[in-house]
């Protein structure tokens, strides 16, 4: 699995993130899903620098944040000192008890680029989550991403924090195969100071997008029961979010 935002780039994103997304709205709708299902014990997969972490701490009796990257969890831990991050990777790892909800945020489905990824982390989380338990996460929506890509080669995402302006400037390219909606994704981020346009770093990464029927195939195969789903528009892509509970072996 890449990793996206290493030690160079992890303090950009979680400037720059908050620009792009409304935390507090999006943790607004991930606590009332959780509530909804009586779900107490959280993990939240791809929680980056923790920025829902901060939330969920507050409401939640015992919330697990995971992700890939030791530099963002540098600055999850920096920002959250009393909760409990772990380095791991999403298509294997372990829990030392069940939880209520598991979570995937952010799209981070997105790095799952073959069938082999996305059936190691439903497997993962199979074993990870109690009988009734429930799995959270969102999807790019293939069909439109593909659609607006195929217009819109180069993206401009503007963000301004705390004062500060920032820039990420995208290009996407559909990469060939006869399986899988894959994404070769470059990008460049940048900020303004003094009004002159200043490089912060690049990066280069492929994603994928999913069509829902393969989703809901997928999560059928796994022994989930498919409860919900949500058209969510966001910033920069259209996504679905899937809301499955776990059924009895």
């Amino acid at each position: 699995m890449h990793e996206l935002y290493g030690t160079n780039l992890a303090k950009v994103y979680d400037e720059i993130y908050q620009g792009f997304i409304d935390y507090p709205q999006e943790y607004k709708f991930y606590k009332n899903i959780c509530q909804e299902y009586k779900a107490s014990n959280i993990l939240e997969i791809a929680c980056g620098t923790g920025n829902l972490a901060s939330f969920f701490i507050k409401d939640f009796k015992n919330y697990i944040g995971l992700d890939y990257s030791e530099a963002m969890l540098a600055i999850a831990r920096s920002k959250n000192t009393s909760a409990n991050f772990i380095q791991g990777d999403m298509r294997q790892f372990s829990i030392k008890e069940q939880l209520d909800a598991i979570l995937i945020t952010g799209r981070s489905t997105s790095y799952l680029t073959s069938d082999s990824d996305l059936e190691s982390t439903f497997s993962s989380v199979r074993k990870n989550l109690k009988t009734k338990g429930v799995f959270i996460f969102d999807c790019i929506d293939s069909e439109r991403f593909m659609r607006y890509i195929s217009k819109n080669k180069n993206v401009t995402h503007e963000s301004n924090v705390n004062g500060k302006e920032f820039y990420r400037d995208s290009e996407w390219k559909k990469i060939a195969s006869e399986r899988y909606q894959l994404i070769d994704w470059k990008a460049e981020y940048f900020k303004i100071e003094n009004d002159n346009k200043i490089m912060l770093g690049k990066d280069q990464t492929i994603f994928r997008a999913f069509s829902p029927s393969e989703i809901k195939q997928k999560l059928k195969f796994y022994r989930f029961k498919l409860l919900e789903i949500f058209d969510r528009p966001t910033y920069a892509f259209d996504t679905y979010m899937f809301v499955a509970e776990k059924l009895e072996d």
